[in-house]
């Protein structure tokens, strides 16, 4: 899809002109640019009119609404009254500021009024309210923004979107708040009229807020639109994942050409603390998730359907909606029988796995389809061990027994060594010998502190990444029915990270 459908702002808040004219230059690809004056009230507007051809949006955010200006009411006209002497293309002006509609220039040539409210109000009710009082207000488009302290919160967003649309009104609607940053990303698929972002990680104008960069070439937004089906990765601590990256680019690539805007998919990260809740809230509004820890085997409850490789290992990373409901997949099981199978006959004279988790049971079964005899479990959790060892008749080892594991191969399942403790690593090293086998599921970083110690003592090693590039080609056709080469997916990784 070649033209743009959703727009990006880059909102700019300068201390003073020079710093305004750099950023400026800087956000020249930008398709709009808001000017936030809380600095710089005295601004030359005609000056700043001529330093770029992008559509200008002038704003003075007061300190009532969480901006940092302080002055009288008369002040605060004269500066919208400047700014549309000056034909800036917008002007924001603050409902609970302006005392009456008559102070806004019936004149007003070429520019357009954002009548905006930066509320306190949480109460989705209370918000439903101020939207309907502040469309009693002539105004071009309509922004209302308030606090997001909760996942469930974003939800709260696209509710008041459509209560806008039913208003029959342009609007922006999104919270504030690190968690609410989904409720920007959503807008996107739910009609604002653009997003706000900023040019730098360190130059947010708000919390929350996306940068530019990201959202034109890591989420794509300006190509979504109310098609665009919403999948995600659900679990906690989720920050060092990679995944939602390489997805959107997958998807970018794949779909974005008109023939194929009806499979446009959108891929984001839910950190979640409350499996239940999350699921509750936001399945009406998902196609598919990527599940990680602490979920993989939590979800299964919540599952219609379950395929073969969920039902033998009690695991599942993959969930996607069909039409008769929710199915659910195991493919790290895939992924690791894959990479494991080339191995067989090392692996006839035993496999040690490292941890207790869900991938350490994805591991166990995918060893036992390879008909390996000789499995040996390792982990803290002993109580969790000898559950494992019971159920799938396997001989669990407490940490300090590691060394009467005869194995040929070892399985390292944990997120130990995981960005950013990246100079950790669990037990099992102790066994490494030429020629032994080595696999860590960790992707980032791509060799692990456990791998490098392998490789110093001769061993053969497979990296997590690829268990990762054979996983996610398989998410991405149970995702979007399409298939895709792990090829394809190695390139895409070089070129984005």
């Amino acid at each position: 899809m070649s033209s743009r459908k959703h727009k990006l702002c880059v909102s700019l808040l300068p201390g003073d002109s020079k710093e305004l004219k750099k950023a400026l230059a800087e956000a020249a690809n930008a398709d709009l640019i808001e000017i936030r004056l809380d600095y710089l009230p005295n601004a030359n507007l005609k000056e700043i009119r001529r330093l770029t051809n992008r559509p200008l949006i002038i704003t003075l955010r007061t300190t009532r609404e969480g901006g940092y200006w302080e002055g009288s009411y008369k002040d605060y006209l004269k500066v919208i009254q400047k700014a549309i002497k000056a034909k800036m293309d917008y002007v924001d002006v603050e409902w609970r500021t302006l005392k009456k509609e008559s102070d806004l220039p019936a004149k007003r040539e070429d520019t357009r009024i954002i009548l905006s409210h930066h509320s306190a109000e949480t109460d989705e009710t209370v918000l439903q309210s101020i939207l309907r009082e502040m469309a009693q207000v002539q105004a071009d488009i309509y922004k209302l923004v308030f606090p997001g302290e909760t996942l469930g919160d974003n939800l709260k967003a696209v509710r008041l979107t459509n209560e806008a649309r039913a208003l029959n009104i342009p609007y922006i609607i999104h919270a504030t708040g690190e968690l609410a940053q989904l409720s920007r990303i959503m807008g996107a698929l739910s009609g604002n009229q653009w997003t706000y972002t900023a040019l730098q990680h360190d130059q947010l104008t708000a919390s929350g807020q996306l940068v530019w960069h990201e959202a034109e070439h890591f989420y794509h937004l300006p190509r979504k639109t109310s098609r665009t089906r919403l999948i995600g990765l659900v679990g906690k601590p989720i920050y060092q994942s990679k995944g939602w990256r390489i997805h959107n680019e997958l998807f970018h690539r794949k779909f974005s050409t008109a023939r194929q805007l009806e499979k446009d998919f959108l891929y984001v990260n839910f950190p979640v603390d409350n499996l239940r809740e999350f699921w509750k809230e936001w399945n009406a509004f998902i196609y598919g998730l990527s599940v990680t820890i602490p979920y993989k085997e939590k979800i299964i409850k919540y599952l219609d359907e379950l395929s073969t490789d969920v039902r033998i290992s009690g695991v599942c990373n993959t969930v996607v909606k069909t039409a008769t409901g929710w199915k659910g997949y195991n493919t790290d099981l895939i992924a690791m029988e894959t990479l494991l199978r080339p191995h067989r006959t090392l692996l006839k004279e035993g496999a040690l796995i490292v941890g207790t988790g869900a991938t350490a049971r994805s591991a166990i079964a995918a060893l036992k389809r390879l008909e390996v005899s000789h499995i040996f479990v390792v982990g803290r959790n002993t109580e969790r061990g000898k559950m494992l060892a019971e159920k799938f008749n396997v001989e669990f080892l407490e940490e300090d027994e590691v060394h009467y594991a005869g194995a040929s191969a070892v399985i390292q399942t944990t997120p130990v060594g995981m960005v950013p403790y990246t100079e950790r690593y669990p037990v099992g090293s102790s066994l490494f010998r030429r020629d032994r086998l080595v696999f860590d599921v960790i992707y980032n970083p791509p060799e692990t502190r456990f791998l490098q110690i392998a490789k110093e003592r001769g061993c053969r090693t497979i990296s997590g990444l690829e268990m990762f590039f054979i996983q996610a080609a398989r998410q991405f056709e149970l995702f979007t029915g399409e298939p895709i080469s792990i090829e394809e997916i190695r390139d895409i990784w070089k070129d984005i990270m």
